[in-house]
């Protein structure tokens, strides 16, 4: 049976002293652990989760890669955005703390060559293996990363990150495994379709999205309008999933978008339809029934976006929006925790009428509630 010889107490969550004080470990004897991916035979096809056969513990400090299967699709180049599939294994524990092959978990997108900053739990974990997708290498391909979890996430482990980290029981200084197969270049991925006559056209710059032009466009009908520009080969968005999503939203007359992600090289995580959806109802109503790998453009009127709630300076009340949505992953959302019971307040701890604000608006990206 494997012993457990050495292993920080201190787990992620707690990191909120100086990382020096923090990450310090314990002693103990090194003569059961083998360093990096000596430590694990990993098999099985790209496209599916990867089976590990693990030799022993895994200790791993800097990082080091290994291209595990060579991939025999487009090469990759500085810039491109190209969209991961990815499992995480603590050398420690053996266990698998994330894998995005889960009924419930959503890949992640990673720009090559480019540092970004973490917008959700998968960008998060992504940091432990990004650097390591590089121009040169080929869509199709499997790279295995082996880093120290204190060397992964050093950087967050004072700050708010660290909370997202504190369910996945990984030590301040366990040897982390990351296998990461490159799905392909983040964007639509199916049968192209041509567009309506209500559709602006769509200005790009390098392929992606960049505004609207609606020129000789008629004016918006009032009426939701969903046009399908590339019909996807993937499975079929159902109510109340997670989807990954790039989006542009632009009102007729503006001369830019009031809101983007193509530039930004991540991606929307958003629930589309059902009672915990995170989108406006447009959304919603046009992304449930697509296939993945769509990209759609969509007319949403005012009764079904903002209505008649002014969005800042950029959308004005009663704004009929326009969006390009490329969906490029979905998953099953997973269910949200039973609350826990409140306690009664005692008269000095009583919330004020004032407590919540009627007045706040919501965000002005598509990630604003119904």
């Amino acid at each position: 049976m494997l012993m457990r010889l050495r292993r920080p107490s201190v787990l992620l969550l707690s990191t909120l002293l100086p990382a020096s004080l923090a990450l310090a470990a314990c002693g103990g004897s090194d003569s059961d652990e083998v360093k990096g991916l000596d430590a694990v035979t990993i098999s099985g096809p790209v496209g599916e989760a990867p089976k590990l056969d693990w030799k022993s513990v895994m200790t791993a400090k800097k990082p080091a890669a290994k291209v595990i299967t060579e991939g025999d699709g487009a090469t990759l180049k500085k810039g491109d955005v190209v969209r991961v599939e990815f499992t995480l294994a603590d050398g420690w524990t053996h266990k698998v703390p994330f894998d995005s092959y889960d009924a419930t978990s959503l890949s992640t997108l990673v720009t090559v060559g480019t540092d970004k900053e973490p917008q959700s739990l998968t960008d998060l974990l992504s940091l432990g293996f990004a650097d390591e997708i590089k121009a040169g290498q080929k869509v199709g391909s499997r790279i295995a990363v082996t880093v120290g979890s204190d060397v992964a996430f050093g950087g967050y482990l004072g700050s708010q990150a660290a909370s997202l980290l504190a369910g996945l029981d990984i030590g301040n200084e366990d040897g982390l495994l990351f296998v990461a197969d490159i799905a392909g270049i983040a964007g639509p991925e199916g049968t192209e379709e041509a567009a309506p006559a209500w559709a602006p056209k769509i200005v790009e710059t390098d392929g992606a999205p960049t505004g609207l032009d609606f020129k000789g466009t008629p004016k918006p009908s009032g009426d939701l309008e969903v046009a399908t520009l590339t019909k996807g080969s993937g499975p079929v968005v159902t109510k109340g999933q997670t989807i990954l999503a790039h989006y542009l939203g632009q009102i007729p007359g503006a001369d830019k978008p009031f809101d983007e992600n193509y530039s930004k090289g991540t991606g929307l995580e958003a629930v589309v339809g059902g009672k915990d959806a995170s989108v406006v109802k447009g959304w919603s109503q046009a992304l449930v029934g697509l296939p993945v790998g769509s990209r759609v453009l969509i007319q949403i009127p005012p009764k079904l976006g903002y209505g008649d709630k002014a969005q800042g300076e950029d959308i004005p009340a009663n704004s009929t929006l326009y969006f390009v949505v490329d969906i490029l992953d979905a998953a099953d959302t997973p269910p949200k925790p039973e609350p826990a019971p409140e306690a009664t307040p005692t008269d000095g701890a009583a919330p004020t009428d004032g407590a919540t604000d009627p007045s706040a608006e919501p965000s002005t990206d598509a990630s604003t509630e119904e």
